[in-house]
């Protein structure tokens, strides 16, 4: 048999603590690898890239497929599946909520699981997460350790992502509008080519207190720090958005979309909500 047809199968090792998990990955670096649900991992291998040697399972390690409510956040075992949450009333009602119910097909999201989503990448999770400023809990070899969500792809080191946490006022109030929007190459069950997502309450002077992140494509999670900065002056516009929006995201070419396609929608997509909702409110009238 040809070498390139040879299939290796790996060895699977399913450790009982977050400690004992990350020392076999240790030991058997650069051939091991982490995997819960499996649901990309699965997609990966049928695209040709083969298992490392050795596969540590993480699903049955005591606290990573829990939820447990904290004084000031909501604490997510990175192991729960996007079912388990969506079905959690805490988590299904909020932006998180809806970014979990667009991913993929109902079969996946049953296995796949938040830390596989946020640890891929680009998952639909991860703007979500940031507007929410979310955290996450790591262990990396040593002790546990909180980083922001935005922070985890800059991160200096190995770590096994352990938890989600989520600030408790996670719900949108009366003055604050939290929203989510996905587009794919097809309605449902696709890949994102962009996700947005944004927290944002408007004063009233005109300017706007916002968080706004976006994924896509092979776009890394990203935090618009000069557009949020754009719209906490009084008296922007969308002229304006855009120029600072263009400043924090420059996107790349990619086979299904253009970098100045991603460019221009995430950007609409943005005012849709920071502008034109505001000018309905008040009854304006939006003209291309």
């Amino acid at each position: 048999m040809d070498a390139a047809q040879t299939t290796v199968t790996p060895v699977v090792w399913i450790p009982e603590t977050v400690q004992e998990a990350f020392a076999l990955y240790q030991e058997f670096l650069p051939d091991a690898e982490w995997i819960a649900g499996g649901t990309w991992r699965q997609v990966e291998r049928e695209k040709g890239k083969a298992f490392a040697g050795n596969v540590i399972v993480l699903e049955r390690i005591f606290g990573l497929a829990s939820l447990q409510e904290e004084e000031k956040y909501v604490r997510v075992g990175a192991c729960m599946t996007l079912e388990q949450l969506i079905q959690e009333a805490v988590i299904s009602r909020e932006i998180l909520g809806e970014a979990m119910r667009r991913i993929a097909a109902p079969a996946v999201r049953t296995r796949g699981t938040i830390g596989g989503n946020i640890m891929y990448g680009h998952g639909d999770t991860l703007p979500a997460l940031i507007a929410l400023q979310a955290e996450l809990e790591i262990w990396n070899g040593e002790s546990y350790d909180r980083i922001p969500v935005e922070e985890a792809a800059s991160y200096d080191g190995v770590f096994l992502l352990t938890a989600v946490l989520l600030p408790k006022t996670l719900e949108a109030g009366p003055e604050e509008v939290h929203f989510f929007e996905k587009i794919g190459r097809r309605e449902a069950f696709t890949a994102s080519l962009l996700a947005v997502s944004g927290c944002f309450c408007r004063q009233g002077d005109g300017s706007v207190r916002a968080r706004l992140a976006l994924v896509g494509g092979k776009d890394a999670p990203l935090r618009l720090r000069q557009a949020e900065a754009c719209v906490a002056e009084p008296g922007w516009t969308p002229e304006a958005f855009f120029e600072a929006f263009a400043a924090d995201y420059q996107p790349e070419d990619e086979p299904f979309s253009s970098g100045n396609y991603r460019l221009q929608a995430a950007a609409h997509l943005f005012l849709s909500h920071l502008w034109l909702d505001d000018k309905a409110e008040k009854g304006g009238v939006h003209k291309a």
